[in-house]
Order: C-alpha cells, then structure tokens, then sequence
C-alpha cells in the first residue's frame, strides 16, 4: 500500500486518528489546512455567502486532494469529499478509511461546536428555533455531502443521491464507528501493519440535557439521509 486516504468528516473523532495517523507517517504524511482552502476560494469568488461558499471551498479541497494524491503521500488525512474518480485513478496504490458516528449525535457535537467557536448573529439562539434553518439540513446532512457530494435541498431525487453515498463507501477499505474505537483501531492497525498510536484531540463535553420527543423527532427527521447511509455502512464487511 502505498497511501492511506482518510476521509475526515467533522466531529466523528477524525481529529485525534488523523493527528495519530500523520503522527505514524511523520515523513510522508499530508493535510488540507482549512486557512489554505479558505484562502483560494476567497481569491476565487469573494462574494460567495453562505452555503454557497462552503460548497465552492469544498471545490478547491478537490483540487488541493488531487496534488497530494499525485505527490504520493503515504498517508492524506483531510476534510474533503469522496472523489470516485480520483479514487479510481489510484485505486491500486491507494486505500480510503474514514470514521461514522450516529448522526444525531454528530449532529448535536457539530452545533455544540459552532455554537462555542464560531458564533453568529445569524444563527437561531436556540436549537429549536436551528432546526428550521437550511444550515441545520446542511449539518444533518454529511454524510450525504461528503460521500454522494450533494446535500439535501439541491437534489430532485434524495432516494438516488442517498444510494450513491451509500456505493461510495461501499469502496472504502476500512470505515469505524466512533463509539467502537478500539474496534477500529485495531483494523486499522492490521491493514496497515504498523501500531497507530491512540490521541485524544479536539474533545470537547457536550451538555447532556436530554431533548424532549418532539424536538428529538425533529433533529431525527433532518437527520434521515444521514441515518439511512450510517445504518447501511454498519452492514458492511469492511465497518469495523
């Protein structure tokens, strides 16, 4: 093998396993610093706002995945979506892993997260009043983003664009579940043939005030795309 591809969804653990990874592959390791990406998609289109700046960044994180794979790097840790056809063009040289957490939970991390480091004024002030907003289907939907590059409001055909999620990661050599890590550790430990040192970065307590039904009922709704590719990735041979 020559390169280990770690797709890094946010606020699934990837954090404290990419920091191991690029740790273990000190002198031939790989990452997209978000200040870079943010850089060249500002010097691009200045003026995109909103999701439309998120999607365009992601564009430029194409790009910058591409060169790094070209490089050969033994090991690319990265915010960035699954490519099929990158991942075509070096499949014989290349493996792709990545890290799941249940979606409501991944959910509520990643507003919590907002919440404490990137305030807004244009964010509701509660999660009830968020749950209405088109940036909550964004956050409900990465999974959708990250594996079938589309989120939910721009699709006419959500079933079809959930099944090509669901297909990409049927490619993956290896994908864990956050709440068995040892479990994917281990895996990880043996595709690669070399001991990953276990790091715990960007863990943060988030509060554990249980939501009540209706509120529950309406995270888990914005969640559904996301639900339907992490139940899937459990059936697979290669989840850990």
């Amino acid at each position: 093998m020559n390169s280990l591809v770690y797709i890094h969804v946010p606020k699934c653990g990837g954090t404290s396993f990419g920091s191991a990874l690029r740790l273990r592959y000190f002198y031939s390791q790989a990452t997209i610093a978000l200040s870079d990406s943010r850089a060249v998609q500002s010097a691009l289109d200045p003026g995109a706002r909103g999701v439309a700046r998120i999607k365009a960044e992601y564009d430029v994180r194409d790009v910058m995945l591409a060169q790094l794979m070209a490089q050969k790097y033994r090991c690319i840790s990265v915010h960035a979506r699954y490519h099929p056809d990158l991942h075509d063009r070096y499949r014989a040289t290349s493996k792709f892993v990545t890290l799941l957490r249940h979606p409501v939970e991944r959910f509520l991390s990643h507003y919590h997260y907002l919440q404490r480091h990137h305030p807004s004024a244009d964010r509701a002030a509660t999660l009830d009043a968020f749950l209405d907003s088109q940036d909550a289907a964004r956050l409900g939907a990465q999974y959708l983003f990250y594996f079938g590059r589309v989120l939910p409001f721009e699709t006419n055909d959500l079933g079809q664009a959930v099944e090509t999620a669901k297909t990409a990661l049927g490619q993956f050599s290896l994908i864990g579940d956050l709440s068995r890590v040892r479990s994917f550790q281990k895996a990880l430990n043996a595709m690669t043939g070399i001991p990953i040192p276990a790091l715990r970065r960007n863990k943060a307590r988030v509060p554990r005030h249980p939501l009540d039904k209706d509120l529950l009922c309406k995270l888990t709704a914005i969640c559904d795309p996301d639900i339907a590719i992490y139940d899937h990735a459990q059936t697979l041979r290669q989840c850990a």
